[in-house]
C-alpha cells in the first residue's frame, strides 16, 4: 500500500530537499519572497505549492534574475506574452555577459601567451595590451612584434580612448571588406582589389606616421600569420592569399618602396 504523500515540510526538509541553504530559506520568508505558515508550536512549515514556488524560484535565478525581478515580475505575472519578453531581454543580457566574459577571457590568453614569449615584460606592453583588449581589439596580439620603445610610440599616439576606439573600428572595416573580396573571389588586382588595398595603405601609414621602424615591425607582424592566435583564422587566409597581392600590385603600380626594399636598393 502507498504510503500518503508529505503535505508539510519543515524548513530543514525543505531545505535538504531542495537543496538550499536553511538561511536562505528564511530569507527568502523575511522577505516574502517564499513565505512560511507557522505551526501551532511556532516552527515554519511549507506546503507541496510552496516547494514548486521554491523550484520555480531557483530556476530563474539560474538565469541571473535578480530576487526582485522574480517576486515583482515573473511569479505575479502568468501572461505568456509578458513571460516571453522578459526571458527575451533577459538573454540579451545574458549573451552580452557571455560576451564580456569572452573578451576577458581573450584579454588574459593575450597576456599569459606575452609573458610566455617575451623575457621581460615591459609594464608599458601590458598596460597598452590591456586597454586595447578591454576595449574589444582583436588585433592586440600584433603588439608582440613591436619592441618596447615602438609600444611607448604606440601608446603615445592612441593614447586617448576615443581615438584608439575610431582605429579600431577603421580596422575592423578593412578586414571585413577584405574578408568578403576574398570569399567572392575578387581580383586582388582588380578595381575593386586596389581600391581596398589604397585604404589599407591609408590605415597603415595613419598607424606608422611615416615611423620607418614601425612599418618594418607591422610587416613582420603581416608576413608571420601562421603564427596568429587560432581566432584569426578566419581573416588569416584573405591576408595571405588576397591582400598581399593586392598591396604588392598596388605598391608597384604606384611606385612605393618599402623601408627593406629601400636597403636592397642600395646595397
Amino acid at each position: 500500500m502507498n504510503e500518503p504523500k508529505k503535505q508539510y515540510f519543515t524548513i530543514g526538509e525543505l531545505s535538504e530537499l531542495v537543496g538550499v541553504t536553511v538561511r536562505t530559506l528564511q530569507y527568502y520568508d523575511r522577505t516574502g519572497l517564499l513565505k512560511a505558515m507557522l505551526s501551532e508550536g511556532g516552527r515554519r512549515m511549507y506546503t507541496r505549492d510552496d516547494v514548486i514556488k521554491l523550484q520555480q524560484i531557483l530556476f530563474l535565478k539560474s538565469f541571473g534574475f535578480s530576487l526582485e525581478e522574480i517576486e515583482r515580475k515573473l511569479l505575479r505575472n502568468k501572461g505568456a506574452e509578458n513571460l516571453k519578453a522578459m526571458f527575451t531581454e533577459q538573454r540579451e543580457i545574458l549573451t552580452r555577459q557571455v560576451e564580456n566574459l569572452r573578451k576577458m577571457i581573450a584579454a588574459l590568453d593575450a597576456v599569459i601567451c606575452e609573458i610566455g614569449e617575451q623575457q621581460d615584460v615591459g609594464i608599458d606592453r601590458l598596460m597598452i595590451l590591456m586597454k586595447l583588449m578591454k576595449q574589444g581589439n582583436p588585433y592586440a596580439f600584433v603588439l608582440r612584434y613591436f619592441n618596447g620603445e615602438e609600444v611607448k610610440k604606440i601608446q603615445d599616439r592612441f593614447g586617448q580612448s576615443e581615438q584608439s576606439q575610431e582605429f579600431v573600428e577603421k580596422a575592423e572595416e578593412r578586414f571585413n571588406e577584405l574578408k568578403t573580396l576574398h570569399q567572392k573571389g575578387a581580383d586582388p588586382r582588380g578595381r575593386e582589389g586596389q581600391a581596398l588595398a589604397a585604404r589599407w595603405w591609408e590605415m597603415v601609414t595613419e598607424f606608422t606616421q611615416g615611423d620607418a621602424d614601425l612599418l618594418k615591425s607591422l610587416m613582420s607582424a603581416g608576413s608571420d600569420t601562421k603564427n596568429w592566435p587560432a581566432d584569426t583564422e578566419d581573416f588569416r587566409d584573405a591576408i595571405h592569399h588576397f591582400l598581399a597581392d593586392a598591396l604588392t600590385f598596388y605598391f608597384q603600380s604606384n611606385h612605393i618602396h618599402l623601408p627593406e626594399q629601400e636597403e636592397n636598393h642600395h646595397e
